[in-house]
């Protein structure tokens, strides 16, 4: 497993230590409002936490490649997660960010290392993203990154999703430019 630094956030891999603090973030209803099981879910967040960071490791080991843990590298903080992961054929980017960071511009700046990491090091020819339509600051995310959204939603885990994906050809004339 490989880590990952930009100008503000060390992406790296998930680590036992982290559970209790993203068992916290994913108690919290605003911020897994637009995961699978939405606010609800927040009353499993110990359960989902464990599900998902074992899930996080199985990717890495399987494909070579999963989501990492977000660490603000001025505090040291975990912050979320963010990365890809191979699910329903594709590469997916995903991403969930505690509430106390939102719109400091972290999910697009960590989004850019992953779509780089994945065109670059992995060499992949394309990855998506998966965002409910009412999730307005995802969708700007996704066009900041140079993501085209797909006509019409897509059903993903059992939820209506848009479809925003990107090429490895899109990538490398955006970074050209």
């Amino acid at each position: 497993m490989v880590s990952v630094e930009t100008a503000r956030l060390l992406l790296r891999p998930i680590e036992g230590t982290d559970l209790p603090a993203y068992t916290a973030m994913r108690a919290k209803p605003q911020v897994v409002q637009f995961l699978p099981g939405g606010p609800a879910r927040a009353g499993q967040s110990g359960e989902a936490a464990q599900k998902a960071y074992g899930m996080f490791r199985d990717c890495w080991l399987r494909d070579g490649y999963g989501p990492w843990a977000v660490e603000e590298k001025a505090t040291a903080t975990f912050r979320g997660h963010l990365g890809l992961r191979k699910e329903a054929g594709e590469t997916e980017l995903l991403y969930m960010l505690d509430d106390t960071v939102w719109g400091r511009g972290y999910a697009t700046e960590g989004g850019q290392a992953a779509l780089r990491y994945g065109f670059d090091t992995l060499k992949l020819d394309r990855i998506v993203a998966w965002v409910l339509p009412e999730n307005a600051a995802s969708l700007r995310v996704t066009a900041r990154l140079g993501m085209v959204r797909e006509p019409g939603l897509r059903s993903v885990f059992g939820l209506s999703a848009v479809e925003a994906r990107i090429t490895r050809t899109q990538w490398l004339a955006g970074q050209a430019g």
